[in-house]
C-alpha cells in the first residue's frame, strides 16, 4: 500500500506550513466538485514555495 493510500490520520510531516497545506486539501471533500480545481491550485502553490524557500532563513528566524 502507498503512504498516499493510508488513513487520513497519518502522521504530519514534521514543517508546519506544509501540514497546513496538506490539512487544507483535506478539505476538498466538503467542497463541491467545481471548487477542487481552485483548492488544488492554491495549495500546489504553497507547496512550491515552500520547497523554494531558503530553510537557513527559516532556521535564522527562528533562532532570534
Amino acid at each position: 500500500m502507498s503512504p498516499w493510500q493510508g488513513p487520513a490520520t497519518s502522521l504530519p510531516t514534521g514543517d508546519h506550513a506544509v501540514d497546513a497545506l496538506i490539512a487544507t486539501a483535506a478539505q476538498s471533500a466538503q467542497l463541491p466538485a467545481d471548487e477542487h480545481k481552485a483548492l488544488y491550485s492554491s495549495v500546489i502553490a504553497g507547496l512550491e514555495q515552500e520547497l523554494n524557500s531558503d530553510p537557513h532563513t527559516q532556521l535564522s528566524g527562528a533562532a532570534s
